[in-house]
């Protein structure tokens, strides 16, 4: 058995030590590769664990929503603290199954639900009718969630169902888990979202089978619009999740939908970008509307919708807000121009009418450069240039077109031009720019440009960087030992400590002596240990660190904490 712990972070390893000793790990069954076992707690979820060969630990699973993106969990910490306490596995869980302990197992792994389902149909057919009837009848009163449920499921020959009893009993639970200050925890988060996942799967999932799709597709956007407006730490990013789901079922809605239905939802998209969801949950609707709406029907009303979505968004007042906006529907539109085979008169006629917006200059570029015209598309990029001279990001991004526009036209003399102009200003320091510029000479002549370059480079550009590619590493030492701090040492110290070691000792000394003074927590002492054994990679550095404990030692012999993290050097 391999150790394992490594693998997780200090908390993680703690929390999941934790479950262990509160006796979280149920259901352990442990093969030859495998490691299965369910974890309990406000949430019950299933491990499962891989082994290698050797015994050690080689892929690892979990349910739940911190484990989604591939991070390691409390819950399989604890597994492996139950594992390596319990080698051999539960016993009891090897036997043969047993119905009147499967009754009461934790159904979290597809095989133990089917033990549990099998031992609840067992109860169930020995049990007298009346005696169920009664139960049921007693069970459905008093759970508001399983009689709208079971009446769904009962009803399943009507059309269409009664979706506002499940509306109100959604409603109901988002009351619940926001109590009195109407604020979902970080805590309570994942069984909320858990809650309405379920009515997805169960509820909605079963109006689909049962070819309700329109109340199907009410449900869903109840749950959709609800999980964008309560008040809730989304810290694992649950409503992410759950509107993953929705879009997933809203998809097979339109699949399954019949033509009457599918217009009841386009108009029910395009009516509920109004802000009344958080903005990044907008973004689902916006993509169904664009990306699964296809046929021929839609297009002539997506033009419409999107033509109103940029009046709406040149209404609002200026800024960057707007700008983006506008030019997000303003790309869509286009795009939709193109899908109805457009000619190029209307698509130049729509660019100069939002030819403020650089996102509509981008694509008429990207167009010209695509055609070859290329005079066309350097009169928009200094167009550009002019209207965009506030905006360093977008100011570069055309003159690295120009420049792409001079290479394909063989206009050398031009190229190289709009490359100075760029390593100097634009991409002030740029190491990809300077080498494609580098490239341009002959090595005798670089070494004039070279100096022209730095004489002419300004103040804020990353000349370290350009040093060190040109392995001018006197120059560069010389900014190392005059730059603030530890920073630019640490970056090059591997390419300066072997011709420099007495000047890289110099400079750690001078600031590892600095932070000493006003350091006063452990973190900081062990900060400082870890420069001390940096500083005795470089030759003669051994030495050095020698003599600076001992003086820290002297100094300051009454930090106990920093003679204790001392001595681990």
């Amino acid at each position: 058995m391999k150790d394992w712990k490594n693998l997780f972070e200090k908390i993680i390893l703690e929390r999941g030590y934790r479950y262990y000793t509160e006796n979280a790990v149920e259901n352990l069954d442990i093969s030859t590769d495998m490691i299965r076992a369910d974890v309990t707690g406000s949430e019950d979820y299933e491990v499962e664990i891989s082994l290698d060969d050797d015994g050690g630990v080689a892929e690892m699973y979990c349910s739940c929503p911190y484990a989604d993106d591939g991070r390691y969990c409390k819950h399989m910490a604890a597994v492996l603290y139950e594992w390596e306490e319990n080698p051999e596995g539960d016993d009891l869980a090897k036997k043969e199954a047993d119905p009147d302990r499967d009754l009461f197992i934790t159904a979290c792994t597809r095989e133990a639900y089917d033990r549990k389902v099998k031992a609840i149909e067992k109860l169930v057919e020995n049990a007298d009718i009346g005696v169920v009837r009664s139960y049921l009848t007693s069970v459905l009163a008093e759970n508001e969630k399983l009689l709208v449920r079971f009446n769904g499921i009962v009803r399943r020959g009507a059309d269409e169902v009664d979706v506002k009893r499940y509306m109100e009993q959604v409603d109901r639970i988002a009351d619940c888990y926001l109590g009195r200050d109407r604020f979902i925890s970080y805590y309570e988060a994942g069984s909320f979202i858990s809650e309405l996942l379920d009515i997805l799967e169960e509820d909605v999932r079963r109006m689909i089978d049962n070819g309700q799709c329109g109340s199907a597709f009410q449900l869903a956007n109840h749950i959709f619009m609800l999980a964008g407006s309560v008040d809730m730490d989304d810290s694992d990013g649950g409503t992410g999740m759950l509107a993953d789901r929705i879009y997933g079922l809203w998809q097979e809605l339109l699949e399954k939908a019949d033509p009457e239905v599918k217009k009841e939802m386009f108009q029910w998209f395009t009516t509920h970008l109004d802000g009344s969801v958080i903005d990044y949950l907008e973004e689902y609707i916006e993509q169904i509307i664009m990306d699964e709406f296809r046929g021929k029907e839609y297009l002539q009303q997506k033009l419409l919708f999107v033509e109103e979505m940029i009046e709406k968004s040149e209404g609002t007042e200026s800024g960057w807000s707007r700008n983006y906006n506008v030019g997000k529907w303003a790309a869509r539109y286009l795009e939709l121009l193109e899908l109805q085979k457009s000619g190029r008169s209307e698509i130049e006629d729509f660019c100069r009418k939002h030819w403020e917006n650089s996102s509509v200059r981008k694509y008429y570029i990207d167009l010209c450069m695509q055609t070859k015209e290329f005079d066309l598309a350097l009169q928009a990029l200094d167009e550009s240039i002019s209207i965009d001279k506030e905006y360093r990001g977008l100011v570069s991004e055309y003159s690295k077109k120009k420049k792409e526009i001079f290479l394909l036209r063989g206009d050398k003399e031009a190229y190289i031009g709009q490359l100075w102009e760029l390593v100097l200003d634009h991409e002030a320091g740029n190491l990809e720019i300077f080498r494609e510029l580098k490239r341009q000479y002959k090595e005798e002549e670089w070494v004039e440009k070279r100096e022209e370059l730095f004489g002419k480079l300004p103040g804020y550009a990353n000349v370290q960087e350009l040093y060190k590619e040109e392995k001018m590493y006197e120059r560069l030492l010389e900014l190392v030992m005059k730059s603030p701090g530890l920073y630019s040492l640490q970056k090059y110290v591997n390419v300066l400590k072997k011709d420099y070691p007495e000047q890289v000792l110099q400079k750690y000394e001078k600031e590892v002596n600095q932070m000493a003074a006003s350091a006063g927590n452990r973190t900081k002492y062990q900060e400082l240990v870890g420069i001390l054994r940096s500083m005795k990679k470089v030759r003669g550095g051994s030495k050095a660190v020698e003599e600076i404990v001992e003086d820290w030692k002297r100094k300051f012999r009454n930090r106990p904490a920093m003679m204790d993290e001392l001595r681990k050097l």
